[in-house]
C-alpha cells in the first residue's frame, strides 16, 4: 500500500548544492582563499602588512618617475607636460560622474522601482535595500565613485603646494600621470572585489600626492630619490 504523505516525506532525501565552488568563485574570492586580503584583518596582520604595502607604494612611485613608462605616459596625454596636472584635475570629476552613472543605470534596470530620483541619495546609500536587487559589484562601483572624490580632495592641496614651491614641471607631470593611471584602474579592482589590490592602488596614489607636496617642500631630500638634483636656494 502507498505510504502516508508524512511517512513518504520522512524517507525523502534532499541534496543541497554547496553555496560556493572553485568554478563559481569570483576573483576576489580566490584572493581571499589564498590569504591575499584585508577582509576581517586582525590587528597584527594589518600592522604587519601596512609597512610592506607602504614600501611597495614608495617603490612604485620612485620606479615610475625614474623609468621610461612615465615619459611615454606623459607624451601620450593630449596636452603639454606643464598642463598634465590640470588635465588630471579636470578628468577626476568626469571619472566620478561616469562611475555614478553606471550605478544609476543598474539601479534603473534592476531595482524594483527603478531609479528613484525623488530619493536618489537614500536609494544609493551604503547598505540600502535597493542594492539587494543588483549584483554586488554595482554597489562597489558606487563606493569607488565616493573614493574618487576623496582622492581629488587629496590631490588639490598637493598641487597648490607644488605650484607655490615651484616643484619641477617634469616631475609633477609624471606624478600626476601616475595618479591618473591608478585612479583609472582603481574602479576595476573595486568592482572585482580584490580588496588588497584596490587598497594598494589607493595607497600608491595617496603616496604619489604626498610625494608631490613633500618633494616641493623638501627637494634636497626627495629629488635625489628620483635621480633629480635639487636647485640651490
Amino acid at each position: 500500500p502507498p505510504r502516508p504523505p508524512t511517512q513518504a516525506l520522512r524517507h525523502t532525501t534532499f541534496t543541497v548544492a554547496p553555496s560556493h565552488s572553485t568554478s563559481t568563485m569570483g576573483i576576489g574570492d580566490l584572493f581571499r582563499a589564498a590569504g591575499l586580503s584585508l577582509a576581517d584583518t586582525s590587528f597584527l596582520k594589518l600592522n604587519a602588512l601596512f609597512p610592506l604595502m607602504l614600501g611597495g607604494a614608495h617603490m612604485a612611485v620612485v620606479s615610475w618617475v625614474k623609468g621610461p613608462a612615465s615619459v611615454v605616459a606623459v607624451e601620450a596625454l593630449p596636452v603639454s607636460a606643464d598642463k598634465v596636472p590640470m588635465l588630471v584635475v579636470a578628468s577626476m570629476p568626469i571619472l566620478a560622474t561616469m562611475l555614478s552613472v553606471v550605478a544609476l543605470e543598474c539601479l534603473a534596470a534592476m531595482a524594483p522601482k527603478g531609479y528613484e530620483s525623488q530619493r536618489g541619495r537614500a536609494q544609493k546609500a551604503p547598505g540600502a535595500a535597493s542594492w539587494a536587487s543588483c549584483p554586488a559589484w554595482v554597489e562597489r562601483i558606487q563606493w569607488a565613485q565616493y573614493n574618487t572624490w576623496e582622492a581629488l580632495t587629496c590631490l588639490l592641496p598637493s598641487l597648490y603646494v607644488a605650484k607655490e614651491c615651484a616643484l619641477p614641471s617634469p616631475l609633477l607631470a609624471k606624478l600626476c600621470a601616475l595618479f591618473l593611471l591608478l585612479r583609472l584602474v582603481y574602479p576595476f579592482a573595486y568592482a572585482l572585489d580584490i580588496d588588497l589590490v584596490r587598497t594598494q592602488l589607493w595607497l600608491t596614489g595617496f603616496y604619489a600626492t604626498g610625494f608631490i607636496s613633500f618633494a616641493a617642500l623638501y627637494p634636497e631630500i626627495a629629488l635625489p630619490l628620483v635621480d633629480m638634483a635639487a636647485k640651490a636656494k
